[in-house]
C-alpha cells in the first residue's frame, strides 16, 4: 500500500501535484468559510449603527416599500439632510422580542434615541424580509415609552392592541 502511495506521488504522475495544489487550497477555504447570513437581530443592531450616520447604507438596508417606492438615491437625497437637522442619533436598545421565520421576522426593541428634542425612551417594532438571503428593514412602528406596559408574555397578541398610540410621524419638511 505505501509502495503504490509512493508511486502515485511520483513525479512520474504528473496529475498529482496541480490536484494537490488544488486541494491544499480550496480544502481550508471550504472549511473555514465564515457564514454570511445574520440573525434578524443582528441586522437591526447593524441598523442603528448606521441609520443617521451613512445615509447611502441606511438606503440599502431597506425595501423599496420601507423608502415609500424611492430609489436609494431619492431616498438619501430626500432624508439625509432632514435627519442631520434634527441631529438624529440612536443611543442603543434593549432586546424584547425576536420572531424570525423563513423570510420574515419581527424585532422589538426598547431604545433610547436623542434628537433636537432631546433624548426619548421608545419601542422600535422592526419588520424584516430577508430578499436574496439578506435581511432588510420593510417597515418600523415606533411606539411612545407608554407602550412598554402593552409588551409581556404575550408580546404578539398585544402589538395590535388599538390603546396604543404611535409616536409622531417623522417626515421631512418640504
Amino acid at each position: 500500500m505505501t509502495a503504490y502511495l509512493v508511486r502515485m506521488l511520483s513525479p512520474s504522475q504528473y496529475w498529482v501535484t496541480p490536484v494537490l495544489i488544488v486541494l491544499l487550497t480550496i480544502v481550508p477555504l471550504v472549511a473555514f468559510a465564515k457564514d454570511n447570513t445574520v440573525s434578524a437581530y443582528e441586522f437591526v443592531q447593524e441598523w442603528i449603527k448606521t441609520y443617521g450616520i451613512n445615509h447611502e447604507r441606511a438606503a440599502e438596508m431597506m425595501t423599496i416599500h420601507h423608502r415609500g417606492g424611492m430609489s436609494k438615491a431619492e431616498w438619501v437625497t430626500t432624508y439625509a439632510s432632514y435627519i442631520e437637522h434634527v441631529k438624529y442619533k440612536h443611543l442603543g436598545g434593549q432586546l424584547i422580542s425576536v420572531q424570525e421565520e423563513e423570510h420574515k421576522a419581527k424585532v422589538i426593541l426598547k431604545s433610547s434615541v436623542d434628537s433636537i428634542r432631546g433624548p426619548i425612551v421608545q419601542y422600535e417594532i422592526y419588520d424584516l424580509l430577508k430578499i436574496d438571503g439578506d435581511w432588510l428593514i420593510d417597515f418600523i412602528d415606533i411606539k411612545d415609552e407608554n407602550f412598554g406596559a402593552a409588551i409581556g408574555p404575550e408580546t404578539t397578541e398585544k402589538l395590535n392592541s388599538k390603546s396604543n398610540n404611535p409616536a409622531p410621524k417623522h417626515v421631512p419638511s418640504q
